[in-house]
Formats: C-alpha cells, structure tokens, sequence
C-alpha cells in the first residue's frame, strides 16, 4: 500500500479517536433526555365539556389521569372572546359626552363583570388612547372605547386567572399561547411574557403563524424569555412561525428550547387515535419531539367526545420509553480543538476518493493530502461571525462542511481502498465505521439535537460518489480517456444524466438520503383485516424507508465486486460497485440525524451489516473458493 494511503488512513483513524469523546458526552445527554409532555388543547377540553354535560373541573383530573401533562392557555383577544360569545357589541343610550380624539365609541357587552375588569386594566394599559373604561349599567355591564374595533380586537390581553388557576388545580401544568399582533412594541412585549411567567408557567408555545415580537422586537421576546427562565415550544417539524428559528437559536445555549409538534386537520385525516398515538411514538423516538400539542378527534374516528381519554392513554403508552423525569443540561458543541481533529477523518476520505478516482501519482497523492489536513484543521478556526447578525446568530458552516466532504467521499473511498489496494472488507468496514462515528461528532451539540442547525447534503452524498464510481470504472481500462466515442461516450452521457438528476434532486429533493432514512410509524389501524397488517408488516420490512436498514449493502456490494472482478465480469463488477456506494451512503446518513438518539440507530445499522455484511462475507469466501 502506497504511504499516501497509509498516511490518510491515518488520518481517519486519528478523526476517529477524536470523535469518541464526543460521541460519549453526546449519549449520556441523551439518556438524560426522557422527558415528555402531553399538551391538551383547551379549546378541545371545553369542546368536551360541552358535549359530555361535565365541568371542567371534572373532566381536567381525568384528562390527566389518562396521560396528559399539561393544558394550553390562550391569550385573551376581544376577537376571541367575540367569536365565542363571551363578548358582543351593542349601542347603549346615553353615549359619554367626552369629545373623540380617534375613532368612534365602541361598545361591549358580557355577562362576566369579572372579565371586563380584566379587559379594562389591560386596554388601558396597553392602548392608553382608547379611553377604556367600564359603564355603569343595570345589566347586562359595558366595556366602552374608542377607536377601531379590528385593530384593538386583534392584540393580545393578557390571561384568564381563572382559567389558569383551575388548570393549575387539576394537577396539570400550564403552557401560555401568546399572541402575535400589529406593531409589537417593547412594552406589550414585555407586558405579555410577564404575565406568562407570573402564572407560573414554563414553557410557552406561541399561537399562529408569528411569533410574538416578529420581526423588530424579537430581541425583547428573546431578553423576556431569558429574564423569566420560559422554555420556548419550538415547532421544527412544520416550522409554520416566522421567527421561531432566531428565537430557538438564541436560546438553546441555554438549554431554553423544547421540540414540540401538532398535526394540522389535514394531517389528522388519514389517522385515527391508535395510527396518531404511534405516530407520536416515533417522532419522540427517531424525530427528537418532546412536546406533543394534542387535538382531540372531533369528526373523522371520533366515536364520542371522552374517546379523547383513550387517544391520551395510547399516545402515553406509546412515549412510556421516554416517561423519565430527569434534565439533560445543555449538549456543548465540539470546540474548535476537537472539530480540527475530528475533521482530519474527512481529509483522509477526501484524499482516498479523489486519489482513486482520478489516479494521482504518488507526489500529487501526498501533496493533496497535506492539503486536505490542513484545510479540514484550519477550517473550524475560519468559522467566526463576519457580521453583528452573525453575532447573535452564530453560525456553524464549519461543521456542516466537514460532514458533507466526509460523507461524500466515504462511500467512494471505500470502492478505492478495496479495488486498487486489495484490503480487506474489514478494513473497508471499520474506515466506514470511523467515518460515521466522525459524522456524528461533527454534528452534535444543542443546535443540531433540536434541529435548529441541519446537515445540508444537496444530494452531493449521494451523486457525488456515483459518479466517482463511474468515472474510476472507466480510467480503469487506461490511463486516460480516449477520444469521445466508444466507452468514453458512455462515460460522458452516463454523467450527464447523473448532473440531471442531481439538478433535478435539488429541485423536489435536497437531501434524498435523509428522505430515505426517515422512519415510518410502524402501528397499524384497528379496522385492518389480518391480510392487510401481514402486507402492512412486509411492506414496513422490505420496503426502502428507514434506509439505514440497507446499509449493510455497502460491503455486500464490495465483496461481489471482488468475486465478479475475478470472474472477469467488469460490467457486473461496476454495477456492484455502484450498490455499495448506495449502501455505504444510507448507512452514513444514519449518522447525521442529531435528533435520533444513538441508541435507536446504532441497532437497526448493526442488524443491517451483520445480515449484509454476513452475506459479504459469504460471497468472499466463495470468490476464493473459485
């Protein structure tokens, strides 16, 4: 083997070692991380009451009895409170004799003198200029103000106490839906979270599409949310909150950030509360969710109103992996040290695949090595803001570009090693090994665990190597390509279309293998005859999703290269080549799902290369045999 080689094998040996360190602290944040919650619409639990004919105060206790952890809370806002009737305009006789400085009077009328005290204070402290102010009136009492109705009705005023204290009683947590609204000023701002947190709440999930503060004052909703210790519910898996992603990269650090998800009505259509509730299991187990933002089936498989009760009990049963009670802390990213180390492993790969691929010499094999170390160690030490944006909003490009290099050049390092230096499929195996560990490293930290930083593939891991594999295949046959015609004609329309299908991937695909790799809610619906579970149940097995069940093909595929390069079949030789490279870039894209714990991928690649990988083995012996 040539030293080039050596040297860059030892460069991934070394990223390698690097990475375990922080791997090691990586598990231990997730075995701390078991916590969920189970969040309740409280509009749904007073859609119940209202149907079952219970109060509130009954139906909460068993609400949390069956599984559920908290209730939301939404902010009051005169249109709400006009949509359910709590609320409604009237023109009373005499009108107040003060001149209008805007607008016109407008009046409101409730049966709850309770609520329209609370509605006073606020409006007056909010909008100063509305002259609010209670009537005296025999019945039913009066709200009066002036201005425009649907500018004051949309703001945000502040909480029911009421409301609040009841949920507080049933033995259940709160979680506050802020609204957003026009023109946020520093005060409202600082007003509402207040009020959030002298509720004695923790988590707060912004209602709507805005987060509250959005655009110019989310400084003030970050400050707010440090100042009173509130965890911001983070959405990622819609990321339908414009701003949710600045204030959850603000946060995290400190440990202030908690994954939630809630099905859009569209969503729930197809699912009924046993298909839901594994689906809650899933995104808790391989998606990070944390927080599940529970709405009860009203029409489609809803049987009647307390069925909600069972859909609870299931989804609790299906997150009794992650009951625990404990506080992970924060996940420190790699420092600048460790990522230098760790990033030698891609170097290695890079220079493995581009040294095969395209033949070098060995003078320009130990040049581009050198070149590739120090690039990958100096890289993370280039990764500093360049701006005041970037100042609050750290990047991390160093880390992602470090991943994709490795995970773009592994697959077609691999095929290298094993084709022009004979080694073995074990050592083939533990350099992909290494890779992994290394792509896992690069990608932990508290950014990437709550998905608010994300490997960015472009399908370069996938296409990339393919056409290495292509493009080694036919310099094989020389030490040039010929002329355009014959086999390098093919070799040229053979990359052009892989260049369409990587333009046309980015198009309605930007990262295919991380498509491929997500897993599927295995719980099947109730109503299922036995033959459909039996077909649901091969199709979950045999079927391409989650990809890293496949990753075993990678050295499958290398070992019937070999057997088929010996049996001079180059053309079969090639097309085993490409199946490994397939296979070695599903196993990796395991890797790079920071949010799946470790020990739910870890598993499912070790059954994968054992079967596989066995069955490599197999064809080895085989090959010598013959």
């Amino acid at each position: 083997m040539r030293l080039s080689s050596l040297l860059n094998l030892g460069l991934i040996a070394v990223g390698t070692a690097a990475s375990l360190k922080t791997l090691r602290r990586r598990y231990a944040w997730e075995q701390a991380n078991q916590q969920t919650y189970i969040v309740l619409d409280y509009d749904d639990a007073l859609a119940v009451c209202t149907r079952t004919g219970i109060s509130l105060a009954e139906f909460l206790p068993l609400a949390r009895d069956h599984g559920a952890t908290h209730v939301s809370l939404p902010e009051l806002t005169l249109d709400r409170l006009m949509r359910r009737g709590r609320l409604a305009p009237t023109a009373p006789m005499p009108q107040p004799g003060e001149p209008l400085p805007v607008g016109r009077w407008v009046y409101l009328a409730s049966t709850e003198p309770e609520l329209l005290h609370h509605l006073t204070i606020e409006l007056r402290a909010r909008v100063p200029a509305s002259n609010t102010r209670m009537l005296p009136a025999p019945y039913p009492p009066l709200l009066a103000f002036t201005g425009d109705l649907p500018t004051l009705a949309e703001m945000g005023l502040g909480f029911e106490a009421k409301a609040a204290a009841e949920i507080l009683l049933s033995g259940l947590g709160l979680v506050p839906r802020p609204v957003s609204f026009s023109w946020p000023e520093d005060r409202l701002v600082e007003r509402t979270l207040a009020q959030v947190a002298g509720l004695g709440a923790q988590i707060v999930a912004f209602d709507g599409d805005l987060i509250l503060g959005h655009e110019m004052h989310l400084d003030t909703t970050v400050r707010c949310l440090e100042e009173h210790g509130l965890h911001f519910a983070y959405f990622c898996e819609t990321r339908h909150q414009k701003g949710d992603w600045f204030v959850a990269k603000r946060l995290a650090p400190k440990g202030q950030v908690i994954l939630a998800h809630g099905f859009t009505p569209a969503a729930m259509v197809p699912e009924d509360f046993h298909s839901a509730a594994h689906h809650w299991g899933m995104l808790a187990h391989a998606r990070g969710i944390r927080l599940c933002y529970l709405n009860v089936f009203r029409r489609i498989h809803a049987t009647d109103p307390l069925d909600c009760l069972k859909y609870l009990e299931h989804v609790r049963k299906n997150l009794d992996a992650y009951d625990g009670k404990t506080s992970p802390g924060v996940l420190a990213a790699p420092d600048r040290d460790a990522l230098a180390l760790t990033g030698l492993a891609s170097a290695g790969a890079v220079t493995l695949a581009a040294t095969g691929t395209l033949n070098l010499s060995e003078p320009l094999a130990l040049g581009l090595t050198v070149a590739s170390a120090v690039g990958a160690a100096a890289l993370p030490y280039l990764d500093r803001p360049r701006s005041h944006l970037e100042e609050s909003y750290p990047p991390s490009y160093a880390p992602k570009l470090l991943a994709l290099a490795g995970a773009s050049a592994a697959p077609l390092a691999a095929v290298s090693v094993e084709t022009r230096h004979g080694a073995s499929l074990l050592a083939s195996a533990l350099m992909q090994a290494g890779l992994a560990a290394t792509l896992a490293a690069l990608t932990t930290g508290q950014d990437y665990q709550q998905r608010i930083e994300a490997y960015r593939s472009l399908n370069a891991d996938l296409f990339l190597p393919l056409a290495g594999t292509l493009l080694s295949a036919f310099r094989s046959q020389g030490d040039h390509i010929p002329h355009v015609g014959g086999p390098a004609g093919r070799l040229y329309l053979i990359l052009a279309a892989l260049g369409l299908g990587w333009y046309a991937a980015n198009k309605f695909a930007p990262d295919v293998l991380g498509m491929i790799d997500r897993d599927l809610p295995a719980g099947h619906t109730h109503h299922l005859s036995a033959a459909q579970r039996f077909i649901g149940d091969a199709l979950i097995t045999l079927g391409l999703r989650p990809g890293r069940k496949w990753g075993g093909l990678g050295l499958a595929g290398l070992a019937a290269a070999r057997a088929l390069r010996k049996m001079n079949r180059a053309d079969l030789a090639l097309a085993a080549s490409l199946v490994s490279v397939v296979g070695h870039a599903l196993m990796l894209a395991a890797f790079r799902k920071p949010e799946r714990p470790l020990a739910e991928t870890l598993p499912m690649v070790g059954k994968s290369w054992a079967w596989e990988g066995g069955a490599a083995v197999l064809i080895g012996l085989l090959a010598k045999n013959d």
